[in-house]
């Protein structure tokens, strides 16, 4: 059964294109291969691509093509094997390990396919924890939550714990958290792959909506054609390179 959809958003407005100014991201020439035994699995071979900021950019292919892999590596989960990543002009291949988690934190935010909220905080509570570790105080990301919410539709949510809450409410919170330190990299794996297709669809423009007011630059892999669609461009990632759609 969908849940009601509780829009705060207003969808119906033209969207505004995006602000084509300096790379947000660059990934040039970026080399992933996996080690079986004696034998070498190469995942990823001389792949690029670029990103500005404001731009949406739709990342589809089959399973096991390496989607989930170059997102962690973009996102400074996993070491490249040969390349550079270059994330709002700082080139992360020097970086310690100290350097990626507080770029992680400060300029990047996540959604994956499922929420990984934490079962015993609230709605409210998952959006406000990932503030106070980045520095802010409770009172202002108390606020900065409940914007959020608000504005995915969840008002009457705030105190529920994940497991109250519908499989579409739990993603709202999750892009919510995404959202919260304010990042200017987007990066989303399959964030809409476990909704039924009209939850999935209100999920999806809404967060669209979001992004693109917030001027953030978004990496969305998804296997669903209707929504790769309503982004500024759609790459496939096939044998181990990336192709215009």
């Amino acid at each position: 059964m969908n849940e009601p959809s509780e829009k705060v958003v207003n969808l119906e407005q033209k969207k505004p294109r995006p602000i084509r100014t300096k790379k947000l991201l660059r990934v040039d020439g970026l080399e992933k291969t996996f080690k079986q035994g004696a034998q070498s699995l190469t995942i990823l071979q001389n792949l690029s691509l670029s990103l500005d900021k404001g731009e949406m950019v739709a990342l589809v292919g089959p399973s096991g093509a390496g989607k989930s892999t170059l997102l962690q590596m973009i996102g400074l989960l996993d070491q490249p094997t040969g390349g550079r990543i270059v994330i709002a002009g700082k080139n992360t291949a020097n970086m310690t390990e100290a350097e990626r988690t507080i770029m992680r934190r400060d300029r990047i935010g996540f959604i994956y396919q499922f929420h990984y909220l934490q079962p015993e905080f609230s709605a409210l509570e998952n959006v406000i924890l990932p503030q106070m570790i980045a520095g802010k105080k409770k009172k202002e990301a108390r606020q900065k939550a409940e914007k959020l919410l608000m504005a995915l539709g969840l008002s009457h949510r705030l105190t529920h714990r994940p497991a109250r809450l519908s499989g579409g409410e739990q993603q709202r919170v999750a892009i919510a958290r995404a959202l919260a330190n304010n990042p200017r990299l987007l990066l989303a794996d399959e964030p809409t792959g476990n909704l039924d297709p009209e939850t999935a669809a209100d999920v999806f423009e809404i967060l669209i909506e979001l992004v693109r007011s917030a001027g953030i630059g978004a990496l969305i892999a998804t296997h669903n054609m209707d929504l790769a669609d309503q982004m500024d461009r759609v790459l496939e990632l096939k044998n181990g390179r990336l192709l215009s759609f």
